[in-house]
């Protein structure tokens, strides 16, 4: 039997190393503060992350461009309307989350050559660095955003798909320029939090759940380069593992990912088509796996039986390792109840 008294940052290496765990690690991601509102309520003055036993977790630096711009612009009784690092001025309504985008960073197709950020080495930007007690609870990654989602950032994405099919040159120089900074804020990371034995992710939702945004041609001509550039620095900063998470069914993307050198993908969402199974039984131990649990019908459904055969068919992933279970997020939509029979069936059959 394996040792039942790892930490988490024990177990994810060992499954990343695919080694056995004393159990399938745990990647919870995320709590909606909706869900967290009836958690306490039932259950007050307990952690869901420790409840449900986390195992990884991800830090982020400032990456904006312009976190110095970054403010309120005005505010009425009603709405506010402010700029965030990106450059991107909203109006956001009292009361909401998601704003209006009046205007973005870059609005013209200018040099990219011109353009410039504030410093990636800015004090103000690595705030929040974890503790030693933090470091042996949980497997951490640093992160930045990767070539396609941040460009796009910068840019609105509807403007810059059409930025993809008029001007490719262009936004090919613009991406490189983007990911100059990211790269620059990603290494600094990586030194300045010591991530060096364990390693960083790369955010950059490029699909959909029918696919990516941009063809594999066009991927592999104007974003992928970028990639390779990303994965190289980081690598050569000392990142152990690279994680690349997306959204979306990327698996006409994963060759590439690949051969530029990530180790692992996250969060695999079924609901798109990405079954963790399947792809491991393609790739083998080419690819390390995060995620899978499907939180967008199956956990919201709550029915019992699918849910269990959910849960199994996904621990079939990891059992010579290689695999953390989790989902996105949890979401308002998914119950308490629901969550805690996924802990039944992990205590009873993920390790």
């Amino acid at each position: 039997m394996p040792n039942q008294s790892m930490t988490g940052k024990q177990r994810v290496l060992a499954a990343l190393e695919y080694r056995q765990p004393d159990r399938i690690p745990r990647f919870w991601d995320y709590f909606w503060p909706e869900f967290c509102v009836e958690w306490t309520r039932r259950f007050p003055g307990i952690d869901p992350m420790q409840h449900f036993g986390n195992d990884l977790q991800v830090m982020a630096a400032d990456e904006t461009p312009w976190p110095t711009r970054a403010g309120l612009i005005s505010e009425t009784g009603e709405e506010r309307i402010s700029r965030n690092g990106w450059g991107q001025i909203q109006r956001t309504k009292n009361g909401t989350y998601y704003g209006e985008l009046i205007e973005v960073g870059v609005p013209e197709r200018i040099d990219p050559d011109t353009i410039t950020f504030d410093d990636p080495l800015r004090d103000s930007r690595y705030v929040g660095m974890p503790d030693d007690d933090l470091r042996q609870q949980w497997f951490l990654f640093c992160k930045t955003g990767g070539p396609y989602m941040r460009s796009a950032f910068l840019r609105g994405e509807e403007q810059f798909w059409i930025d993809i099919a008029e001007d490719p040159a262009w936004v090919r120089a613009f991406v490189d320029r983007v990911t100059d900074h990211l790269i620059a804020v990603g290494v600094e990371s990586i030194h300045r939090w010591g991530m060096q034995d364990t390693g960083i992710q790369i955010n950059d939702d490029v699909a959909a759940n029918w696919g990516p945004f941009v063809g594999p041609q066009t991927y592999e001509r104007i974003f992928l380069p970028s990639l390779r550039r990303m994965v190289r620095a980081y690598r050569d900063a000392g990142a152990r593992f690279i994680m690349h998470h997306a959204d979306g069914n990327v698996l006409s993307l994963l060759d590439m990912w690949i051969d530029a050198g990530i180790d692992a993908i996250n969060p695999i969402e079924y609901r798109s088509g990405m079954d963790a199974v399947e792809i491991r039984k393609q790739y083998g131990n080419k690819l390390i796996l995060i995620g899978g649990l499907d939180n967008c019908a199956i956990l919201p459904r709550g029915d019992r039986p699918q849910v269990r055969d959910h849960v199994l068919h996904l621990l079939e992933a990891g059992r010579t390792g290689g695999y953390v279970f989790g989902p996105h997020s949890i979401g308002p939509d998914i119950s308490v109840d629901t969550m805690l029979y996924v802990l039944e069936l992990l205590e009873g059959y993920g390790s």
